[in-house]
């Protein structure tokens, strides 16, 4: 068992890392919350690992934090939940932002998550919501309060464009309430990226 991994930071993608750990050129797939964290080439991380076999052969999988490694860990355990489509789904969102839709069972929010439809944001409930409480990650958010979730075309495919430009969940999302439904009907992806970017200026 591999529990992490400390070394140079080789090169960097959005979901894929590569480590040089005394010559050897280690491939880590991690989800853009941890991207975002880590440092220019050249420079030393450690990250908390993840193995996972398959018919291929090993595959790892590095987080940031252990909150990060834990969502990941049940998230697999969801039936029809694998390691690829459950990276795509924290890489929409922070965790604590993911466990609190799971304990506020937040249907519509979870389903604007990139890979999750109704029947398959009903079963993270159902299957999570018990597991996630006793971790301790997120918090069930006031009706009144929740973020974001509405108003927003295409909601998920635009906050991972954003995330690829190097902006935050957090500035996202203070972003998206600013702007709440202020877009034509027939708005394009494209549309709304370009409002946003504008937004941010």
């Amino acid at each position: 068992m591999i529990d992490f991994v400390t070394g140079i930071l080789h090169s960097k993608q959005p979901h894929r890392v590569v480590i040089d750990q005394r010559g050897i050129g280690l491939e880590i797939l991690v989800p853009f919350s941890t991207s975002r964290q880590l440092p220019e080439k050249g420079l030393q991380i450690n990250l908390l690992c993840h193995l996972h076999w398959r018919e291929e052969g090993p595959q790892l999988f590095g987080f940031a934090s252990e909150d990060e490694r834990q969502l990941f860990r049940v998230l697999n355990r969801v039936n029809k939940v694998g390691p690829k489509l459950a990276l795509n789904i924290m890489s929409a969102t922070t965790p604590e932002a993911l466990a609190s839709m799971i304990l506020s069972e937040d249907q519509a929010r979870l389903t604007s998550l990139k890979g999750v439809g109704p029947k398959l944001a009903s079963r993270l409930i159902v299957e999570l919501k018990e597991t996630i409480a006793k971790l301790g990650i997120g918090a069930v958010t006031p009706a009144t309060e929740k973020e974001t979730g509405t108003g927003i075309p295409f909601e998920a495919d635009v906050r991972e464009a954003l995330e690829n430009l190097g902006y935050t969940g957090k500035e996202i999302t203070q972003c998206f309430k600013k702007l709440g439904r202020d877009f034509a009907p027939d708005a394009t992806i494209e549309d709304i990226i370009e409002k946003v970017l504008r937004a941010f200026s």
